[in-house]
C-alpha cells in the first residue's frame, strides 16, 4: 500500500529525526507536555523551534500563532502515529525520504559550522558598500517587471537575440517560442532592487522602460522587460544593519564553499556507470540539495539576509 502524499510530506521531518533514536528517547527529551495525543506528547520545545523558524512574527499574533502551531503538530503526531501503525516507515519510498531528509540536515549542520567564526563587517566595509552599490541604496527603485523564462538552450536562446535584434516585443517572441514548441513561463511581479540578482540590477536600473533585455543563467534563461519604476531610495542611516547582514552571510557562504574545495581536494573520487571519465566540478556548498527552479534574475541579496 502506498503512502498518500500528504502523510508522506508531514513524515519527512519527524521520521527524519526519529531515524536517529527510538521514540522513548524523544520523549525524555521532552520536558514541558503542551499536548498529549494518544500515546504520544507534543512538545513546547517542538513548538519553539518552529516559531524559530518563522520569522517576523508580529507581537500581538505570537499567542494565535503559537496555537496554530500546536494544532499543526497535533495533526503531524496524528499522521505519524498512524503511519507507524500501518508500519509506512518500511515502505522503500518512505525510506528513502527519511534517508534523504536526514543527509541534507546533516550536510547543512556542517555548512553551518563551517562557515561561523566569522568577524563583523567594520564601520568602513559597511559605508564602502553603501557608496559601490548605489542602484541598491542612494538610487534604489522598485520595478514592476514582466519576466519569461525557458529552458536556455544554445538554439533557443539563438533565435531569441534573433528576435530582440529585430525589435520585437517581449510578446512576439513569446508567441515565437510557443509556436516552436517551447514551454515558457512567468508573467508580471513587482521586485524592490534587494530582490534582483547585483549581476542583473544595473541593466535593470538603465534600461528603458517597454524594452525586453534577454538573460542567461546555465541551463535556463529570461526574457525580462521593466515595465515601470518607482524611486525608493534607501539613505545611509537606515543601510547599515542591512549591509552587516548581507555581508556577515556571504562571509559564511564564502567559508563553506572553501570548506567544500578542501575536503574535495583531500577525498578520492571516482566516477562510475554513465559518469564514468567525468572530471570533478566545482563545490556547490551553498545548494547542498536540489532546489526549485527560479528566474534568473531572482537571486537579490535579500536572499542572504
Amino acid at each position: 500500500m502506498n503512502a498518500p502524499k500528504t502523510i508522506l510530506t508531514l513524515l519527512v521531518s519527524a521520521l527524519a529525526i526519529a531515524a536517529c533514536g527510538d521514540r522513548s528517547s524523544e520523549k525524555k527529551v521532552a520536558t514541558q507536555v503542551a499536548a498529549k495525543v494518544n500515546g504520544g506528547e507534543v512538545s513546547v520545545h517542538q513548538i519553539n523551534f518552529v516559531l524559530q523558524r518563522t520569522p517576523s512574527i508580529p507581537a500581538d499574533h505570537v499567542e494565535s500563532v503559537r496555537r496554530q502551531v500546536l494544532e499543526g503538530l497535533i495533526d503531524q503526531e496524528l499522521a505519524v502515529q498512524q503511519a507507524l501503525e500501518m508500519k509506512l516507515e518500511r515502505t522503500p519510498n518512505v525510506m528513502q525520504m527519511v534517508e534523504a531528509s536526514r543527509r541534507e540536515i546533516l550536510a547543512r549542520a556542517y555548512l553551518e559550522q563551517a562557515g561561523g567564526g566569522g568577524v563583523k563587517p567594520s564601520a568602513a566595509e559597511v559605508r564602502s558598500y553603501y557608496n559601490d552599490h548605489p542602484d541598491l541604496f542612494a538610487k534604489r527603485k522598485v520595478y514592476r517587471l514582466e519576466e519569461i523564462n525557458f529552458a536556455g538552450t544554445p538554439e533557443v536562446v539563438g533565435r531569441v537575440k534573433e528576435h530582440l535584434a529585430k525589435g520585437k516585443t517581449s510578446a512576439d517572441v513569446v508567441a515565437a517560442l510557443r509556436a516552436d514548441g517551447v514551454v515558457v513561463s512567468g508573467g508580471v511581479s513587482v521586485k524592490a532592487a534587494e530582490q534582483i540578482s547585483l549581476d542583473a540590477l544595473p541593466r535593470l536600473a538603465a534600461a528603458k522602460e517597454g524594452q525586453p533585455q534577454l538573460f542567461e543563467d546555465v541551463g535556463k534563461a529570461a526574457i525580462v522587460t521593466v515595465l515601470a519604476t518607482k524611486s525608493d531610495p534607501m539613505d545611509e542611516a537606515k543601510a547599515p544593519s542591512y549591509i552587516e547582514s548581507y555581508l556577515s552571510n556571504k562571509q559564511k557562504s564564502e567559508r563553506a564553499t572553501e570548506a567544500m574545495k578542501q575536503l574535495r581536494a583531500k577525498a578520492q573520487i571516482e566516477y562510475a556507470g554513465d559518469f564514468a571519465g567525468s572530471k570533478p566540478a566545482a563545490p556547490v556548498a551553498e545548494k547542498t540539495a536540489p532546489t526549485a527552479s527560479e528566474a534568473v534574475i531572482n537571486k537579490g541579496v535579500a536572499g542572504l539576509k
